[in-house]
């Protein structure tokens, strides 16, 4: 959702997911739960306004980007409020195998009324989201600006892969197995990052990208899949300077995100 400021361009948000894309037919419940969730967010913001809908779900230590990674909640506290309508759908969604970590991604609209006339600004909006205890909290929130797009995609969603993808009974095992995790996730980041910089550009997008891979830049449509988002990615010519950040991983150890 970046109708309203800068964002992403020389941000990247990495998700690593061991799962199977599946077209909607019967959603699971796990699924639709975190979609029912996007769903009303972008409700809440039709109606009450921005600012509101996102102090509603954000994680106390969720990130938004404006465009550098800040905390949420403080920055939608600092201000008065954004003008203008958002309101976004969310055609794909993936939630870890102990339902504590899920995302979804899809296409936003925002409004605004300038000199009498009513403009409007298309992109793709990205939603990470955690759920601590009883409800799914939003952690990050990304996207770029793109052209209206002239069809209405269909939903997926993906189906996580079960073997060995549980997370341990006893809390002590969960917890070092879920750092453990994360060191290994923020480590391959790190590898990939420093590859790019080293110019190993296209050695790496083979290395790295999955056959599902989603790709978002700004000014363009998604790209999906890893054959066009390589020939996509060779294709520019702009340079920049990866650097890992932030890791966190789902403690089922199947689904995890990085920042940078």
């Amino acid at each position: 959702r970046v109708a309203f400021t800068k964002r992403i361009f020389i941000t990247t948000v990495t998700l690593l997911s061991f799962s199977i894309t599946t077209f909607a037919q019967s959603i699971p419940d796990y699924i639709e739960e975190l979609v029912n969730r996007e769903k009303q967010f972008s409700k809440t913001s039709a109606e009450k306004g921005i600012k509101e809908a996102f102090l509603s779900v954000l994680y106390p230590d969720g990130i938004v980007f404006r465009p550098q990674p800040i905390n949420g909640v403080n920055y939608f506290k600092s201000i008065e409020g954004i003008p203008g309508q958002l309101t976004w759908e969310p055609i794909y969604a993936d939630v870890s195998n102990d339902q504590t970590l899920g995302y979804t991604t899809g296409p936003f609209e925002y409004k605004i009324d300038q000199n009498g006339e009513t403009v409007a600004n298309y992109g793709q909006y990205v939603s990470i989201w955690i759920k601590p205890k009883k409800k799914w909290e939003l952690m990050v929130d990304l996207g770029i600006s793109h052209e209206k797009q002239s069809f209405a995609p269909q939903f997926e969603y993906s189906n996580p892969m079960t073997f060995g993808m549980k997370r341990a009974t006893l809390d002590f095992i969960a917890e070092e197995q879920q750092k453990h995790s994360m060191e290994i996730l923020k480590a391959t980041d790190e590898l990939y990052c420093t590859a790019l910089n080293e110019g190993k550009v296209e050695n790496s997008y083979k290395e790295f990208l999955s056959n599902g891979v989603r790709l978002l830049r700004n000014n363009n449509l998604p790209v999906l899949g890893k054959t066009k988002s390589i020939e996509f990615l060779n294709k520019q010519q702009v340079e920049f300077l990866y650097k890992a950040d932030r890791a966190y991983s789902a403690p089922s150890r199947d689904l995890g995100y990085t920042t940078g």
